[in-house]
């Protein structure tokens, strides 16, 4: 290039005309050549631009973008025009064009194929397109979609009847001749069927195109005029909607002869780096003009276009900034198609063009270079990025993706880019975020055949250097780059399972959303009434399945430390360990297990993964046996391929380090793999040395077994009794009781017992390894009575050592429990996705999945609570704005129709809530990992079956008191381990009826009878049984869980997740732009300063004033009948009610529900209302026209005065809060109905934000419930409220002890469970049943997890025979 003078371009006007693209070669020659040669040596430009004679040449954005590529000045144009187009910013004029609804009226070829397959099931991807493009086209697109399906419906699918007899075979199947049968017709029908052209003209009979697609054809006829420099882009979401499009537009010729359209798709006909290659030449040089494009093709190197049309709008920041990357900046266009009225439209349109300054920049850095930017950390992309050409029109063709085991989420090729722009903009300060994400390079250095690479820059990821395979278009090796380093996140667990998008087809609400409905068909989900208690099948995460699914080779492991973090001296030490996963967990949350009602934390770090040999995956699947057997005794066998986790240990010293971001800490060195070939090797080893040093070093932190066999009693090793041998008789040991010594009873218990070697030898003292239980659950339940005698001495001679440390043995006992956890910890995960889009917080969704009967920490109830209340309020100010004609009572009943119980049942059932919902654990005794299965000897032989039977029953015989102390809910694991392995001799088994057993405690042995429980089958541990309203409570709860996640609108979103009929209303702006009210002038005139006067009351000004009026007119003033406060009053019920329930929800966030509950019913009450009333002298501005009316309001007001006053003079001789003086005073119930009506008209007045409402409940309700509504205070008999709170605990075991001292006082105490609550003394047993029964009240309200560790009627399903009893004897105490 030095050595060139002069570059003469003679046609300057191609290169403009083609907006200067990057496929023009001298454009190539300037980017690749001209600008890398120094300044002083480049060569001279001059360059002529020819315009056609019919066309004006102007200075415009083009012509400037054409000044910076051949690096030259067009002549004659001033600084100052320059100046004037750069100061406009570069980038497009928004546009939205608006379209009415379109008719959803099944054509006339759709209805009789419908007919002909009613299932849909012969042709379900040619159904699914012609109703999608029904909506998006109208019907002649419709019936298109079947006309150009003829070619790829089978035609060689002949009718029965059409062949031989003698050719069809005689086994062919009935099924498949109908279905070949089906299809013959079909494709018959379909061919035989007169297709008609498209007619856009509306005032026609035979007009068959969507309202849609007719605003399409206007615009597009506005750029007749400039045809010539008309480029145009078309942006679908589906490719079927693309190739009828194109049908459409090719048919209609006749009205836009200008237009040259070619259609792009992610895959298929009209995809691949060549087609796209040509089609971007064509575009380039004006062969075509049109393009119609699925989204998939939106980040490709399509030349820039002048008009860029969103036939689909996309929720996607990064799509919309892709879509001004296709324009050509100043002076062109980006239209946005929106439907009229279309709630959702609207916010998508309204996030996507308010952006702040940092999202403005990265779209004008998006627009200039391929090379894009690292995005601000404000993107916001919605997880569920829709893919154009999506699985269900990818023609059978397989693509490559990456899949999330969490969630099922899938990285498409497509996808790839925007994931990385999301993790880049989550990823922290890893990089600044001006600088450039991808870097290009030409690797062929060929201008008529360009090849290129792209490299990721994002310094301080793991990321950054990784390289796309090269392709001839920058944006294909772009995304390859994209999707490696997704590929490669994935592998070391550092991309987040949020980040992935989940396929339409997971969606929960996918099945009843895609089925879109005529007018005329049944409305799905109308279901019969389903009541009483049903089972349903209990989902399991996907995580393990995925594990199987992905067929992993490689030896690669996922480790996630668990480790117990408890105070000083509360527990024993329990040993680190680790869970080996062969794809990496997701980031777990530490939880609670109970140690006799002790809370301890279980904490959990991801580690940093590492490889391993096919050796060492054998030592820890036999280590993982080995774990499993222990705690279990059961004889547990998987394979090493089908062994989903494997346990590890490590060091017990092991502590979680602070590692940089995106490094994990390393654990392959914390492992004592001596410990796992021990484990592996031997379940037992002989004891080293009997001398006492020896003991004590070898057995510290040891267990100890009392014979070398892998399933029998195991205890921990507490020190070494030197001041005993075999001959010593131990006074505190119950089991040596009848016998003279140790050695006399190990003689007399043990089979072929020869004497001992060592006479002198110390004793072992030792205790027994717990059972394993449930720690999950708060409540202790006692233990069962044991008929034996626990060893507390062993002999060291007799023994051995369990090659599992005590330390790890203690971890291992608690995974049963931990590993279920982890399940429903996955289980959120994956609910959170495929519900919500990840828009809750998973330990709030955790919560309100868990019903009571689960017994663990939490339950949905408080939750429930908030979710009822906000639910009512939601429905309630829906049907007001629905309905603005309706009265009261039509209100009524349109809301219940929504949050009924009925309804929320069949909307769960729509949507398979029920699966995920935790009701009962299923024991901890049939735990079993998954692919995990119970041995079972083969029978080769009689005589070796009787060998081997007898071996065996021997070994049983020894390992049959393995648990005499368990757990109630496990008090069966020994028979249950004893069962999986006992074989009884076929000669017994065929008598069947008894078994002879030892008996340990007497050392005779004696008949047991055979248990005829059965065992827990699989199908019910895969099922569970709900009652309607469980179901119904926890979608409440969910709602409740999400408005505490994020909001009312958040909370609104999720309803409508749930399917709960709240239609046309996307976000709660929606209801102000939609509410009718009465007008001024038709509204009752309030009195002279009262408007003033209530406002002064409530702290808030009213925005439209004649809603104040209308909320003080009672229906008795003449004339404004329909203008009262009924209406009002209804949307101020749910308002007040959901203010309340929110309020005491958090001022009582330990308080239990039952006490929530009765705390909101009296501070909602009639009468707690009309106190209110009058204490804030609202009632003096009400308008009415009632002799009777005001005698009552007169009357009422006199005795509420004078109630009032002898309450606060009496609560301050007896030293204590005043309580409700109103409960006994019948009220007006139009005193209550005003408080409400006027909330309901703040709410309204201050366009459907509450903080009117709020201001009126802050300034006048809150004060008055504080001072006189609390649980000391909800009536004069505190014991009638504490039994009240305890029956709705669902609590049958409590009771006040009553006991007079010898120095005459009194002393009540209130037990639960035996356990005492609290207790008061005073001089009669009246005033101490009292003074306890406060002071339970208070500890109640104080500790909030008092009811769940104590309390398990639920769980346990008492039914409470003494509830009568106890009834009785409380309201004794309270009539005394």
């Amino acid at each position: 290039m030095s050595q060139i003078h002069s570059l003469i371009i003679s046609d300057v006007q191609y290169i403009k005309d083609h907006d200067s693209h990057q496929s023009i070669p001298i454009v190539q020659i300037m980017n690749d050549f001209y600008r890398s040669t120094e300044p002083v040596l480049r060569p001279r430009v001059f360059g002529l631009a020819c315009p056609p004679p019919h066309r004006w040449t102007q200075f415009d954005s083009k012509m400037l973008k054409l000044e910076s590529v051949l690096h030259s000045q067009v002549f004659g144009v001033s600084a100052a025009k320059r100046a004037e187009i750069l100061a406009l910013p570069d980038r497009p004029t928004e546009m939205v064009i608006l379209y009415e609804p379109p008719q959803l009226v099944g054509t006339r070829l759709y209805k009789q194929l419908q007919y002909l397959d009613p299932t849909e099931s012969i042709f379900p991807r040619q159904f699914k397109a012609a109703r999608y493009v029904l909506a998006e086209l109208g019907p002649c697109a419709s019936d298109l979609v079947w006309r150009r399906a003829l070619d790829k419906m089978d035609s060689r699918t002949l009718s029965k009847y059409d062949e031989k007899e003698e050719d069809r075979d005689e086994d062919e199947d009935e099924l498949v001749v109908s279905v070949a049968n089906q299809k013959f017709r079909i494709r018959s029908f379909v061919k035989d069927w007169p297709f008609t052209m498209p007619n856009w003209d509306i005032s026609s009979r035979g007009f068959n195109v969507s309202p849609k697609f007719l605003k399409l054809l206007e615009v597009l006829q506005t750029y007749e005029p400039s045809a010539e420099d008309f480029r145009g882009i078309i942006f679908v979401q589906r490719r079927c909607v693309a190739i009828a499009l194109i049908e459409l537009l090719r048919a209609m010729n006749d009205s836009l002869r200008f237009l040259r359209p070619c259609i792009l798709a992610g895959h298929g006909d009209f995809s691949g780096a060549d087609y796209q290659q040509e089609v971007f030449q064509k575009f380039a040089s004006g062969t075509c003009n049109l393009l119609i494009a699925t989204k998939a093709i939106e980040d490709s190197d399509v030349p820039k276009a002048s008009t860029v049309i969103r036939f689909n709008l996309f929720e996607s920041q990064v799509s919309h900034a892709y879509m001004h990357a296709r324009t050509r900046g100043r002076e062109s266009h980006l239209i946005h198609m929106a439907e009229a009225a279309n709630d959702s439209h609207r916010r998508i349109l309204s996030r996507n063009t308010r952006m702040d300054a940092e999202m403005s920049k990265w779209i004008e850095a998006l627009c200039a270079s391929p090379q894009s930017a690292i995005p601000p950390c404000t993107l916001k992309e919605t997880v569920n990025s829709y893919h154009s050409d999506s699985e269900d029109e990818n023609d059978g063709q397989e693509e490559d993706f990456i899949k999330d085991p969490t969630t099922s989420g899938r990285i498409y090729l497509q996808d790839a880019t925007t994931v990385l722009y999301r993790f880049a903009a989550s990823s922290g300060n890893v990089a600044s975020k001006n600088q450039i994400l991808f870097s290009f390079e030409d690797i062929q250095q060929d201008i008529y055949q360009r090849l290129y690479t792209c490299r990721i820059l994002l310094p301080g990821s793991p990321i950054d250097g990784v390289c796309g395979k090269p392709s001839t278009l920058l944006s294909e090796t772009r995304r390859s780059a994209a999707f490696n380093a997704c590929r490669k996140l994935v592998a070391a667990g550092h991309l987040d399972y949020r980040l992935f998008p989940i396929p339409a087809y997971m969606f929960a609400q996918h099945q009843y959303e895609s089925r879109a409905v005529f007018p005329d068909d049944e409305e799905p989900g109308n279901m019969e009434r389903i009541t009483g208690t049903n089972s349903y099948p209990r989902k399991k995460p996907d995580f393990w399945d995925n594990i199987i699914k992905a067929k992993t080779t490689s030896n690669t492991l996922y480790p996630t430390a668990m480790y117990i973090v408890a105070a000083d001296n509360q527990l024993k030490p329990h040993a680190p360990m680790l869970i080996l996963t062969r794809q990496p967990l997701p980031e777990l949350p530490s939880f609670n297990l109970f140690f006799s009602g002790a809370r301890v934390a279980t904490n959990f770090e991801r580690c940093e993964p590492f490889e391993v040999d096919d050796a060492r995956i054998n030592q820890l699947h036999q280590y993982t046996l080995r774990i499993c057997r222990a705690i279990m005794n059961k004889p547990f066998v998987c394979s090493p391929s089908e062994m989903l986790y494997f346990f590890a240990p490590l060091l017990v010293n092991w502590m979680p380090s602070k590692e940089p971001p995106f490094q994990y800490p390393s654990v392959v060195h914390q492992i004592p793999w001596n410990l796992i070939s021990d484990g592996v090797e031997n379940w037992a080893v002989p004891i080293k040395s009997l001398s006492p040093n020896d003991l004590a070093n070898d057995l510290r932190d040891g267990i100890v077994q009392d014979r070398m066999v892998e399933f029998t009693r195991r205890y921990e090793f507490v020190t070494v009794r030197t001041d005993l041998t075999p001959s010593s008789k131990p006074d505190d040991s119950k089991r040596e009781a009848n016998y003279n010594s140790l050695v006399d009873f190990c003689s007399a218990m043990r089979k072929e017992f020869e004497g001992l070697e060592n006479d002198d030898q110390p004793i072992l003292e030792v205790e027994r390894v717990p059972a394993v239980i449930n720690y999950l659950k708060p409540t202790s339940d006692p233990l069962t009575p044991s008929s034996k005698f626990p060893a507390k001495y062993l002999i060291p001679e007799l023994c051995a050592k369990f090659t599992v440390p005590a330390s790890t043995m203690r971890t291992a006992l608690l995974l049963p429990s931990v590993m279920r956890r982890i399940d429903d910890l996955l289980l959120v995960k994956e609910m959170n996705a495929k519900f919500f889009d990840h828009s809750m917080r998973e330990a709030l969704l955790h919560v309100a999945i868990c019903t009571p009967s689960l017994g663990v920490e939490y339950n949905y109830e408080r939750l429930e609570l908030l979710g009822d209340a906000f639910l009512k309020y939601l429905s309630s100010i829906y049907v007001f704005v629905t309905y603005p004609t309706h009265t009261e009572g039509a209100l009524h009943v349109a809301r219940r129709r929504i949050i009924s119980n009925k309804s929320l049942l069949g909307n769960s059932l729509r949507v398979g809530l029920p699966a995920y919902i935790q009701s009962r654990a299923s024991p901890v005794k049939n735990w079993l990992p998954p692919n995990f299965r119970a041995y079972t000897p083969p029978r080769d032989s009689k005589a070796k079956e009787a060998d081997d039977d007898n071996e065996v029953e021997k070994d049983v015989l020894d390992q049959t008191d393995a648990r005499s102390s368990v757990h109630k809910d496990d008090a069966d694991d020994s028979t249950t381990a004893i069962q999986t392995v006992n074989i009884v001799p076929r000669e017994q088994s065929r008598k069947g009826s008894v078994t002879e057993q030892p008996d340990f405690a007497t050392g005779s042995t004696k008949r047991k009878r055979k248990s005829k429980r059965k065992r827990p089958s699989k199908e019910d541990d895969m099922n569970q049984w709900l009652g309607d309203k469980a179901i119904a409570d926890v979608s409440e709860a969910i709602i409740g869980a999400a408005y505490i996640s994020g909001g009312r609108d958040i909370a609104l979103q999720v309803t409508k997740a749930l399917t709960i009929p709240i239609s046309n209303i996307d976000r709660w702006s929606d209801f102000g732009r939609k509410v009718l009210t009465p007008p001024p002038a038709i509204t009752a005139k309030m009195k002279a300063g009262s408007i003033e006067a209530v406002e002064t009351i409530i702290g808030h000004k009213f925005e439209r004033q004649h809603l104040l009026a209308q909320a003080m007119t009672h229906s008795s003033i003449q004339g404004f009948e329909t203008t009262s406060y009924e209406r009002l009053e209804f949307i101020g019920d749910a308002v007040l009610d959901f203010l309340v329930i929110r309020y005491i929800f958090d001022r009582h966030q330990q308080l239990s529900p039952g006490g929530l509950t009765l705390l909101k019913a009296a501070m909602v009450s009639n009468s707690a209302l009309a106190a209110v009333c009058v204490w804030s002298r609202l009632h003096d501005h009400l308008l009415f026209e009632s002799y009777s009316l005001a005698c009552g309001i007169h009357t009422y007001s006199e005795k509420i005065k004078a109630k009032e006053a002898e309450e606060y003079a009496t609560a301050e001789k007896e030293g204590r809060s005043p309580g409700q003086y109103w409960t006994d005073i019948d009220a007006p119930k139009v005193l209550s109905d005003v408080i409400e009506s006027i909330l309901g008209a703040l709410y309204i007045s201050d366009n459907f934000s509450p903080v009117g409402a709020e201001a009126f409940f802050d300034n006048v309700l809150k004060p008055f419930y504080d001072k006189h509504i609390t649980l000391k205070t909800l009536s004069h008999h505190p014991t009638k409220v504490l039994l009240e709170l305890l029956q709705a605990e669902g609590c049958q075991v409590f009771e006040i002890s009553k006991e007079v001292g010898i120095d005459q006082i009194a002393r009540c105490e209130v037990l639960v469970h035996d356990i005492v609550l609290a207790c008061g003394e005073d001089t009669t047993i009246a005033h101490a049943a009292r003074r306890a029964s406060l002071a339970a009240l208070d500890a109640l309200e104080g500790d909030s997890d008092f009811m769940t560790r104590t309390c398990d009627c639920r769980t346990q399903g008492k039914k409470g025979k003494h509830t009568k009893a106890l009834e009785q004897a409380f309201s004794e105490l309270v009539k005394d």
